[in-house]
């Protein structure tokens, strides 16, 4: 027997369908704001510990600009900036079209994108600078804090828990160990 299930509008779930969905997405919500509250408390403590007010890891950008001032390569920042400037003009020169379908509003990669080359090479330069810096940034941090590459490689591949982990535990900032 073939069964298929078309949901047209959420006119068409069942009031426990309803119930359900709307305990999963609150209870995905609350997680996600739990863990945020617990990132932002983390960072909070990693800029203390490291010499700087916590309330600045509230500002985006700026919080990244005293997280690589805290790694000691605060010139780096100024690099990223306008690497990631340049990368985004680079994309927005030649840029594939939007397209408007059911799914919404977005770019249509059905085309051929070698003949958008620019956009290519800009999304290009964004990725490879950005894992470029997120590698550096967590050596730097590792050090700073006087672990070693384990923890480097945790920061890598696991940083909300090492985040975590750095801004709760026991670790000191060592200024002398970022200029070395």
């Amino acid at each position: 027997m073939d069964t298929t299930y078309t949901l047209t509008s959420i006119n068409d779930l069942t009031p426990t369908e309803a119930a359900f969905a709307g305990g999963l997405l609150s209870s995905v919500l609350v997680i996600g704001l739990i863990i945020t509250v617990l990132l932002i408390i983390a960072g909070w403590r990693i800029f203390e510990k490291a010499g700087e007010k916590g309330w600045k890891i509230l500002i985006p950008i700026y919080d990244v600009y005293i997280l690589f001032k805290i790694c000691g390569v605060k010139n780096w920042f100024w690099a990223m900036l306008c690497v990631s400037i340049i990368a985004s003009i680079l994309m927005a020169v030649n840029m594939p079209p939007y397209i408007e379908d059911a799914t919404g509003y977005h770019l249509d990669y059905s085309v051929d994108l070698s003949k958008y080359p620019t956009y290519i090479i800009g999304i290009v330069i964004s990725c490879v600078t950005s894992i470029i810096m997120e590698v550096a940034i967590a050596i730097k941090l590792a050090k700073a804090f006087g672990k070693g590459v384990g923890y480097t490689l945790g920061i890598i591949f696991f940083p909300y828990i090492f985040t975590l982990i750095l801004g709760f535990g026991k670790a000191k900032y060592n200024k002398k160990a970022v200029n070395a």
